[in-house]
């Protein structure tokens, strides 16, 4: 997600940008693996960025809610990463390295009529994520 739509979302949802918010945006932008609150604290407290780590994990709820990061979760380890796709898809996770890739496919219409028809629920929005080791990982899993 690009800085003009970063701001954009904000401004559509009549939220305002605040400059914690802002840094939090780019240091996920910058980041080439999924983050945990605790890392982001460290990571801006090292460029002399100082911000609360309650801030950093209400920051990371709200843009959450926004669909502008996804988080992942594994065991204990809660980790968050930018998302690169406005529109909906799927994530693959290493479960060694934590690379994501993005699947920008979604088929599972027929699955959200079963759980329609077993549930009474009107489904309006899933998550999926899949788990497994990347090319570089897989060799090394034995």
């Amino acid at each position: 997600m690009n800085t003009g739509l970063f701001k954009r979302l904000f401004k559509d949802k009549n939220l305002r940008m605040s400059h914690p918010r802002f840094l939090i945006y780019q240091e996920l932008l910058g980041a080439q693996n999924p983050l945990s609150p605790q890392e982001l604290y460290q990571s801006l407290l090292k460029k002399r960025r100082k911000i609360g780590l309650t801030s950093i994990y209400r920051s990371l709820d709200l843009f959450e809610s926004l669909n502008m990061v996804f988080k992942i979760i594994n065991g204990s380890s809660v980790k968050y990463k930018l998302c690169e796709l406005k529109d909906h898809h799927h994530h693959i996770i290493c479960r060694s390295c934590g690379h994501v890739g993005v699947l920008n496919f979604c088929d599972i219409s027929s699955w959200s009529k079963k759980v329609t028809e077993s549930t009474g629920y009107q489904v309006v929005d899933h998550q999926l994520n899949f788990y497994g080791f990347c090319k570089k990982c897989k060799p090394l899993q034995k």
